[in-house]
């Protein structure tokens, strides 16, 4: 497993550069940078965080509970990791293998595989969370008309239209 003696928290350099530990502040920036990376760059990461604003929005104005709201939630955070990973399988593949290879194209596709299982099984959470509500339709929309509907314009401006905006942006650029 490496070096024998080798301590593992020593500053090791590439070039002149040193890899030294850093602060906290920069490690969240540079998983920030790597998110806003995967954003920018990733149609299919655009379309998952979409996806999510309005199911995430669906569920606080019908009224979700808690427990349903959470399996929601895991759904979609595993997606999403699903997604990133994806993406980092990719480009480490691209960086190792920069020409066409089948090998290459069969990790690819696995990677891409992960993301389509965890879609599937966020379905599968959607389906069982938001199939008693569809049975319900009229009560629901009663308590949507007469209390949630604040809700629905609050999750409207913080989370479908900024991720749809996003969407539009990143998917015209030049």
């Amino acid at each position: 497993m490496g070096t024998t003696g080798r301590d593992p928290k020593a500053t090791e350099r590439v070039g002149k550069t040193p890899f030294a530990s850093r602060t906290l502040g920069e490690s969240l920036s540079h998983a920030w940078n790597g998110l806003v990376y995967v954003y920018s760059s990733e149609r299919n990461m655009r379309i998952h965080i979409f996806i999510a604003s309005l199911v995430v929005s669906l569920c606080i104005v019908v009224g979700v509970d808690r427990v349903d709201f959470f399996m929601v939630i895991l759904a979609v955070s595993g997606v999403l990791c699903a997604e990133l990973l994806n993406t980092l399988v990719e480009s480490l593949v691209d960086l190792m293998e920069p020409e066409y290879s089948l090998i290459a194209k069969r990790v690819k596709d696995i990677a891409a595989g992960g993301v389509l299982l965890t879609a599937f099984l966020s379905i599968a959470v959607g389906i069982l969370v938001f199939y008693p509500v569809l049975l319900e339709v009229p009560d629901v929309w009663h308590d949507f008309c007469a209390y949630r509907w604040k809700w629905f314009v609050v999750c409207s401006l913080l989370f479908i239209l900024p991720s749809f905006c996003g969407m539009i942006k990143y998917t015209h650029r030049v």
